[in-house]
């Protein structure tokens, strides 16, 4: 090993590495500057990347599960567990099968849902909204959706048995159907067909855009009569009687199904039962690897800005040369002039990789806002991202600090 390497690195050599680094970016602020403006764009970009994703998986999550209470859905067929099969063998769930759950001592309440059929437009004279998904439920539908109630009231008990035709519209749908009024006890035209308006919804920021943001809710019953197709299914939305023992639910609404449905020991459902987790865990897996992409595509910012270090203290080193040459003679071992490189990039970096975290924080910040969804704080994140940026200095520095610590004394004092 060189005699250079052999003199022992203390803290007060490091220490007067980072006051030396220091003071040469202070000295070449420019130069600087724009290694630091390269880093600290690639971090930010990244750094927005994976704030924006985690507040994303955070609105779908609370979407698919509702809420805080725990539910889980039964349907005749659902392609997340099954994918695309025929459901042609399969029973349809009805109104009695409702019914046997409710009656369960597992099951706190139960809500009846169809919402598979087609799109279908709102008229109000002159006024049109097209292509909204109209909902057919009971009461308990006010559970399970957190959009509150801006005017009006949703439909009874007794207009959910006497199948009338009132419906409860979305905001977005009553503004283009009623603009500039209450539409409350007004009627509209719901595919062709005429509906009393009891109820507007408050404002709902849907992550899908505005196909997903105008619907109109029904009753059920009024559903069945009005739309109803040959295949669609009633599916339902059931909320256990104690949130910690969903699967005890789980196991209790299996069990009655099977037996009203006459299937004999071994035999497959021929019904579906999902849970929410199931639902994140399906999303997941679609959302995971784009993710994992974007965040990729945008970290290769952080090599250009590595190439950029590689450069500027290659430079940095070239215009030294007489200054290391000096170091040398008056003691400075190989190592410390290292070192005092390599802090210089790691500095450089660092300094980058901070500004580069607020940034993106401050982005992901406004676009949180911006999209209608929670904004998260990946603290995990921010310490890899700080580390992963000083490690891009130290790497990318090496050949340079190298190059510096292997010049020779004699020919760095003659160098001009």
């Amino acid at each position: 090993m060189s005699s250079g390497f052999k003199k022992r690195l203390t803290f007060g050599h490091l220490a007067e590495g980072v006051r030396l680094a220091f003071a040469t970016l202070v000295e070449h602020r420019m130069r600087s500057g724009l290694v630091i403006l390269g880093v600290s764009i690639s971090v930010a970009t990244s750094m927005g990347m994976v704030s924006i994703l985690s507040g994303l998986g955070k609105k779908i999550t609370d979407d698919i599960k509702g809420g805080d209470a725990p539910i889980f859905n039964v349907s005749r067929f659902s392609h997340i567990q099954e994918g695309d099969g025929d459901d042609g063998y399969r029973r349809k769930l009805t109104e009695l099968d409702a019914e046997a759950i409710r009656a369960l001592p597992e099951v706190r309440e139960i809500e009846i849902r169809y919402d598979q059929g087609d799109g279908h437009s709102v008229e109000n004279g002159a006024h049109e909204a097209r292509l909204i998904f109209t909902l057919g439920t009971n009461l308990a539908f006010q559970e399970i959706q957190r959009v509150d109630l801006a005017s009006g009231r949703f439909f009874t008990e007794g207009e959910l048995r006497a199948s009338r035709p009132v419906c409860v519209l979305a905001e977005a749908t009553a503004r283009d159907v009623f603009p500039g009024e209450d539409g409350v006890g007004k009627t509209v035209r719901i595919g062709g067909e005429e509906w009393q308006v009891v109820g507007i919804f408050a404002k709902y920021d849907s992550l899908f855009g505005g196909l997903f943001e105008n619907f109109a809710v029904v009753p059920y019953t009024a559903y069945e009569r009005k739309f109803l197709s040959r295949w669609e299914s009633m599916r339902f939305n059931v909320f256990p009687a104690a949130t910690t023992r969903i699967e005890d639910a789980i196991g209790a609404v299996r069990g009655v199904l099977r037996a009203r449905h006459h299937l004999p020991p071994g035999t497959p459902d021929d019904f579906s039962i999902v849970t929410a987790d199931a639902a994140v865990e399906f999303t997941q897996k679609i959302t995971g690897p784009i993710g994992l992409v974007l965040v990729v595509i945008s970290s290769i910012g952080l090599m250009v800005g590595g190439i950029g270090v590689l450069i500027i203290m290659l430079v940095s080193v070239t215009e030294r040369t007489r200054e290391i040459g000096v170091r040398k003679a008056i003691g400075a071992s190989r190592r410390e002039i290292l070192w005092q490189f390599l802090i210089e990039a790691g500095v450089l970096t660092t300094v980058g990789g901070a500004i580069g975290v607020v940034g993106g924080l401050a982005l992901a910040r406004g676009a949180s806002g911006a999209l209608a969804f929670p904004f998260v704080l990946p603290l995990g994140w921010i310490a890899v991202a700080v580390v992963v940026s000083t490690g891009i200095g130290l790497v990318f520095g090496l050949y340079p600090a190298n190059r510096a610590a292997r010049l020779d004394p004699i020919e760095s004092l003659r160098y001009e």
